[in-house]
């Protein structure tokens, strides 16, 4: 069944979003900056009755889907603008065409792919290629029929039957956006044996880094992260660290891993285009 936004209220379209089974929040009009405190939202969904509360206080709402586990979502952000369908296209070349999807235009003339959430912990991606971003955990996307600031709204695509799930990404495309920011990422088979085997003086703090990096990318709170790299030196690094210079090397990494986060949320969390 077709999706007639314009002829549904932002409340309306909440309420469906929700009966998919996907978080919503509202959002500022003509805008994307959240008008609640939406971290609860990354974790649960609200009710149907919070959806007409926000309604009922800003009608004029827009409305945002929150990706990642709590919706079984993430969005790829293809941003025309900014040279996104063309690197589209370049990585379509290379390793085939991304299979069809539930498809959002955006107000700003961009392409928003829902896809299936692969499982797992997937953070928001910044610069996957120029002009194309990924909204998973800890994002959200303005969605139909969501009025833009250029003055135009957010609509699915002619195409769209909404009833059909969103596709599972390609393989390729989960393990690229797997990878920590930046660089190739190690096999598992690496990790295992880094952590069995150990290292020895000079490798130390690359190591601890590396390994600090690695967990707090898969999800692992950074209080976790610290105590388990504190241990793991005290076992396997010949001779170990001072336990004040491994807590500083984490926690370098840590401030790292969050303003990394703070980018490819966008500052908020929400898709730019």
């Amino acid at each position: 069944m077709m999706m007639g936004e314009e002829a549904m209220d932002m409340r309306d379209a909440a309420l469906r979003y929700l009966a998919r089974g996907w978080s919503v929040i509202p959002v500022l009009p003509g805008s994307k900056r959240p008008l609640v405190p939406w971290l609860m939202f990354q974790q649960r969904r609200p009710t149907p009755a919070q959806v007409h509360d926000w309604f009922r206080r800003w009608p004029d709402a827009n409305v945002a889907v929150v990706t990642g586990t709590v919706s079984g979502l993430v969005v790829l952000d293809i941003d025309v603008q900014h040279g996104g369908a063309e690197s589209l296209a370049r990585l379509e070349q290379i390793h085939g065409a991304l299979p069809s999807t539930l498809e959002a235009v955006t107000g700003g003339g961009g392409r928003h792919l829902y896809f299936a959430h692969p499982g797992g912990i997937l953070h928001n991606r910044v610069g996957i290629e120029p002009g194309i971003d990924l909204r998973g955990d800890g994002g959200y996307v303005v969605a139909p029929p969501s009025l833009h600031p250029s003055g135009r709204r957010y609509r699915w695509a002619p195409t769209v039957d909404f009833d059909t799930a969103p596709a599972a990404m390609p393989g390729w495309l989960t393990r690229r956006l797997l990878q920590p920011f930046g660089r190739v990422g190690h096999p598992l088979a690496h990790w295992r044996q880094l952590v069995r085997a150990g290292v020895k003086e000079g490798e130390r703090n690359n190591t601890i880094a590396s390994l600090a990096g690695h967990l707090l990318w898969r999800g692992v709170d950074p209080a976790v992260t610290l105590d388990l790299l504190l241990c793991w030196n005290a076992v396997r690094c010949r001779p170990p660290l001072p336990e004040d210079e491994v807590t500083r090397t984490v926690e370098s990494i840590t401030r790292l891993h969050l303003r990394q986060e703070e980018e490819a949320a966008g500052g908020e969390g929400a898709s730019e285009s």
